[in-house]
């Protein structure tokens, strides 16, 4: 196993800042050309570098390597540890993690685990200012157990088909004044809340399989034992997904100058090449409503997933029984999940506390989308099983907000009020300032947090202020919160 020493590493990272601030470096590959200065921009963010191994056998796969990170203290508050978190170790995940050899600025300390095993706190003997940097590194070993399938399987092993998302120790995310996000419930919807970093990653696999990523891959070398090394950058992402199998085929298209792939298992060539033109029509939609996307692809994956679909930065993926159901189905689906590139992987948020955010916007995008391709009968459509959804629960049960964290509404009710509700709180605005008007306000929103994390104040701000409107009794109304 490959080990850099971190104080030489952070000492050359203060040093090359300068060429990382003036063109992006190799990190340039990543982004559209227009879009190679936003690396530049955010200086800041962490800069995370992985080398990893992935060793497959029947019963399982483990992913072993190390992680280093260099991360500058952004908020007013000084710091004294630093928290990662192991998702694999949640029980929604049903996988193993575990690290070793930590280290704070190349002096080992020793890490704090909590009682679930999926935070990591690692003390700073020297508090960190602001504006002020340190260095991590830890080594890691990530499992997943063959035909074991969790929750919605995002993390399996399952048909041979590897989804590895979070497999290595993810950086939390510090709010000033509140501290490190420490958030362990899962009971339904995404588990995930982290901020955008550079990611640079090295993976060697057996050759024979085919690895997925977020980013874009810049090189790849084959090993005299069977394996193959291969290494991607993925700037300006909040997260790192891996997904592998030795089956999958590949479909390209192109949108915008975007290039969008669809990896799929074989047998599915019709389903993929329509997947391809549902994803092509997405990206043209969102890019011309809302701002354009940065990156210079867009990978759409078959998986066995037992979720419709789940999202990453620059990756989506569309499970198995999606993808050879009604095509209809197969369009809402990657209709959804291409949106998510604009609400959670573009402009973040906690999705653990606020998943209306991304959530309820992607499912109106889903609508915007199905207007624009099918007609105005159509969208309407949309959202009258919208209301559908959301009133045969609230008959029965009563009415909810939307602004609940997943883990509030009992069962049956998160669909109803995040995912039917939700997008009729954007379609009221809609019809109230009219839907011109608010697709400018959201157009705002996406140029104002893109990279960044939004809150339900931030949206209610940029709504407020692109409408001319005070919001205030509609927010609480619908959200159940206010400015």
């Amino acid at each position: 196993m490959m080990h850099r020493i971190l104080l030489v590493s952070f000492i050359l990272f203060s040093l090359l800042g300068t060429a990382h601030a003036q063109d992006g470096g190799h990190f340039s590959p990543a982004m559209q050309p227009e879009f190679q200065q936003d690396i530049a921009a955010l200086p800041n963010i962490p800069q995370i570098t992985l080398a990893a191994t992935l060793v497959i056998t029947e019963q399982q796969a483990s992913i072993s390597g190390n992680l280093e990170v260099i991360y500058t203290n952004t908020s007013t508050d000084t710091l004294n540890e630093m928290v990662f978190r192991l998702y694999p170790n949640y029980p929604s995940y049903g996988g193993q993690a575990a690290i070793s050899n930590a280290q704070i600025n190349g002096t080992a300390v020793t890490p704090a685990l909590d009682s679930t095993a999926s935070i990591v706190s690692l003390p700073l003997t020297t508090p960190l200012a602001p504006t002020e940097q340190v260095a991590v590194s830890m080594d890691f070993t990530s499992t997943v157990f063959a035909e074991r399938a969790v929750l919605y399987a995002q993390y399996s092993y399952l048909g041979g088909n590897l989804a590895l998302p979070n497999f290595f120790p993810l950086l939390s995310v510090y709010e000033t004044g509140l501290g490190w996000w420490r958030n362990i419930a899962h009971p339904q919807g995404d588990a995930v809340y982290s901020a955008t970093a550079d990611f640079d990653v090295t993976l060697t696999a057996p050759a024979n399989w085919v690895l997925i990523t977020s980013g874009t891959q810049i090189e790849s070398t084959d090993n005299a034992d069977q394996t193959r090394t291969a290494h991607y950058v993925a700037p300006l992402m909040r997260d790192f997904a891996l997904i592998a199998s030795p089956n999958y085929q590949t479909v390209n298209g192109e949108q915008d100058g975007i290039s969008i792939d669809v990896h799929y298992f074989s047998g599915g060539d019709d389903a993929a090449n329509t997947t391809l033109r549902f994803a092509e029509e997405a990206v043209r939609i969102y890019n011309a409503n809302f701002g354009e996307y940065p990156f210079a692809e867009l990978d759409i994956v078959e998986t066995r997933t037992t979720a419709g679909g789940i999202e990453y930065p620059g990756l989506v993926v569309v499970q198995s029984e999606s993808w050879n159901s009604q095509e209809l189905y197969l369009e809402i689906v990657t209709a959804h999940e291409v949106a998510h590139q604009w609400w959670y992987s573009l402009v973040g948020n906690d999705q653990t506390r606020d998943p209306w955010l991304d959530e309820s916007l992607a499912q109106y995008s889903t609508a915007l989308y199905f207007g624009e391709v099918h007609g105005a009968d159509f969208e309407q459509g949309f959202f009258d099983s919208y209301t559908d959804s959301w009133q045969n629960f609230r008959n029965e049960h009563g009415d909810m907000v939307i602004g609940l964290s997943p883990s509030d509404y009992p069962d049956g009710a998160y669909f109803s009020f995040v995912y039917a509700k939700g997008p009729l709180f954007f379609k009221l605005l809609a019809d109230t300032y009219g839907q011109d008007a608010l697709i400018q306000a959201l157009h705002a929103y996406f140029a104002a947090y893109r990279y960044q994390i939004a809150t339900p104040a931030a949206l209610q701000t940029v709504l407020e202020q692109s409408l001319s409107q005070d919001l205030d009794s509609l927010f609480l109304e619908w959200v159940g919160q206010t400015n």
